[in-house]
């Protein structure tokens, strides 16, 4: 029983790993992509920021919801921004 306790571990592990690397391959393109745009060079924990900025502004602006969602999602917007410009502050 131990041993298939610590092979799953394994496993997951690997799996986990293997995620992590395919997660990470889109994050540099994007790296090197806002970096040309903003003409600087930018870290992964920026590119980030940009992201969740941008999945924020996608949250607020277009899907149609209730008035109380759009107002979680602008506060939400909100602290993006905010979040970015400290983070490219930085």
């Amino acid at each position: 029983m131990m041993n298939n306790e610590m092979s799953f571990e394994a496993s997951g592990q690997k799996f986990a790993t293997i995620v992590k690397m395919m997660a990470q391959r889109p994050v540099a393109v994007l790296t090197r992509y806002y970096s040309d745009v903003l003409e600087r060079q930018l870290d992964s924990r920026q590119t980030w920021a940009l992201i969740w900025c941008q999945i924020a502004f996608v949250a607020t602006v277009f899907p149609s919801m209730s008035l109380f969602l759009r107002a979680l999602c602008l506060a939400w917007l909100v602290g993006a921004v905010l979040k970015c410009r400290e983070v490219m502050e930085s």
